[in-house]
């Protein structure tokens, strides 16, 4: 039962108690029930729910993958070793879960939300006017005005050799 589940299910009680004071032959046992729901609701509603982990976008996509697959956080952790050598395909989640095993059994069992990646904006390099590169269907061109975004992926896969003048989309000034 969650925080919410309890408040709901003091609330019928108390909602109840309302309902027999009125018909009951000890009003006061009922008025007594129900001002002490009220009480305990306010203090439910001051306790702070766990706030769930956030985990990088590959982190999220790997839990939920096994999942999907039925396979349990207590086999994930006896077989972390043995994954951990062979799996060469999810090497960056590997190396996050070692670092973060907390983070990463907390997410498995409570939720997680996934970490916002950084977006970029690639600018054309030693231009004196405000252009900027924009990719459709894999086809790389030119845009002045609105900025196309990029990820750190994106960045890698069609900017390799000159993704050092992408810029951060924070730190762009929208004009």
């Amino acid at each position: 039962m969650n925080k919410q589940e309890l408040i709901d299910e003091i609330k019928r009680i108390h909602a109840s108690a309302i309902g027999r004071s009125h018909v009951s032959t000890h009003p006061l046992y009922s008025d007594g029930v129900a001002d002490t729901c009220s009480d305990v609701i306010k203090l439910l509603e001051q306790l702070d729910e766990p706030q769930k982990p956030v985990v990088p976008h590959s982190a999220g996509a790997l839990i939920e993958f096994y999942r999907e697959e039925n396979v349990s956080l207590i086999h994930i952790l006896n077989c972390f070793k043995e994954w951990a050598d062979t799996d060469k395909e999810h090497t960056d989640e590997v190396n996050w879960i070692v670092s973060n095993p907390e983070t990463f059994m907390r997410a498995w069992l409570y939720g997680y939300e996934v970490e916002k990646e950084p977006l970029y904006v690639m600018p054309v390099p030693h231009v004196s006017f405000p252009v900027h590169y924009c990719v459709e269907d894999d086809h790389i061109s030119f845009r002045q005005g609105n900025a196309q975004k990029f990820t750190q992926a994106e960045l890698d896969k069609y900017f390799p050799d000159i993704k050092q003048f992408a810029v951060p989309v924070d730190e762009v000034e929208e004009g």
